[in-house]
């Protein structure tokens, strides 16, 4: 096989692949309070350095009977996650305990990762049959009231002076 065909294999296996798979467990340190959003930031257990605890919250249930199979995670166990656009970009890793995969939802309405899309775990959280969880209203740019950062128009605003 000449070089350029090599090249071209490689880059055609390579693209079906993420950067991030998500789905291991990874250790929050401190366990967060009942039905709340954890996400650690410099988690060294991920690959995209980024692990996520959802209890409940950013406008989700909070519970939900877990799926055959599926277990609770222990309160101070997250899973690594990544930023996504849509739930294609979600790719499970084998080891991981999530047994009905991914979906691309905004994870948290407060903090630094306010309205950002992540994979979540969809066993522990109550999704439409649509498969997708809606955008919760804080997270509606159009809102002048919704002060998140992550927001399109937010930063460099003088109306968000907080957001830099």
């Amino acid at each position: 096989m000449s070089i350029a065909a090599s090249i071209v294999v490689l880059a055609a296996l390579a693209s079906g692949c993420t950067n991030s798979p998500v789905g291991r467990k990874c250790d929050l340190g401190e366990a967060p309070p009942a039905n709340a959003v954890a996400v650690a930031s410099q988690s060294l257990d991920c690959v995209s350095r980024t692990c996520l605890r959802v209890g409940g919250g950013a406008g989700y249930p909070p519970t939900r009977e877990l799926p055959p199979g599926s277990t609770p995670l222990a309160a101070n166990v997250g899973l690594c996650t990544a930023e996504c656009a849509s739930s294609d970009e979600c790719e499970r890793v084998p080891e991981s305990p999530c047994v009905l995969g991914f979906t691309c939802a905004i994870a948290t309405t407060a903090g630094p990762y306010c309205c950002r899309k992540f994979c979540i775990c969809k066993d522990y959280v109550a999704v439409p049959e649509s498969g997708e969880l809606a955008a919760p209203a804080e997270c509606d740019a159009t809102e002048s009231k919704n002060a998140c950062c992550n927001l399109e128009g937010r930063s460099g605003n003088p109306n968000y002076s907080f957001c830099k």
